[in-house]
């Protein structure tokens, strides 16, 4: 969500916070509606993760950390939160929503003819109308998006071990190549 305009800049719903749904929904967001300066997030394991950091690195983009414990500091968010449970999951009829899918499509439907063509109380515009309005975001490439969520991994040799070839370094433990 963009702070200032309160428009909903990516969204997705998932089965789990984890950072490859993350990526699933600020891909394309980044994509659709350029590099913000910052981008201000909770302490989700999602949130914290190294993917995330190297992504924001290399398109620029300022990490905030919201402090834990403190959720006055995230209230924009949490109020937009309570807007989608009173406004459109009441609305969404369970019996006919077959997946996550169905679920994304119509919430996508509602942001953008709902949510965000409806004044909002605190700005008193609508947040579409007043995110047009403002400077724009610059638009990664392609290359440069492929970039910063390309998947990748580190791995640091130790020497031999026990005459058996190079030990590599992982997360959780050694694993040692013939």
């Amino acid at each position: 969500m963009d702070d200032n305009s309160r428009a909903v800049v990516g969204h997705r719903w998932g089965g789990a916070e984890d950072s490859v749904r993350l990526a699933a929904a600020l891909r394309p967001a980044l994509a659709a509606r350029g590099v913000p300066e910052g981008v201000y997030v909770d302490n989700g394991s999602a949130f914290v993760d190294s993917a995330l950091l190297r992504a924001c690195a290399r398109l620029g983009i300022k990490l905030i950390h919201s402090t834990s414990g403190r959720p006055q500091g995230r209230g924009k968010i949490e109020r937009f939160f309570r807007t989608v449970r009173e406004q459109f999951l009441v609305e969404v009829d369970t019996e006919k929503v077959t997946d996550l899918a169905m679920l994304n499509r119509l919430f996508t439907a509602w942001v953008e003819q709902v949510y965000h063509r409806r004044a909002h109380s605190e700005t008193g515009q609508q947040p579409l109308e007043r995110w047009l309005a403002g400077a724009p975001f610059l638009t990664p490439t392609p290359d440069a998006l492929r970039g910063a969520f390309r998947w990748s991994a580190t791995q640091r040799t130790f020497g031999a071990r026990r005459g058996r070839g190079k030990c590599l370094g992982a997360r959780r433990g050694c694993f040692c190549l013939p």
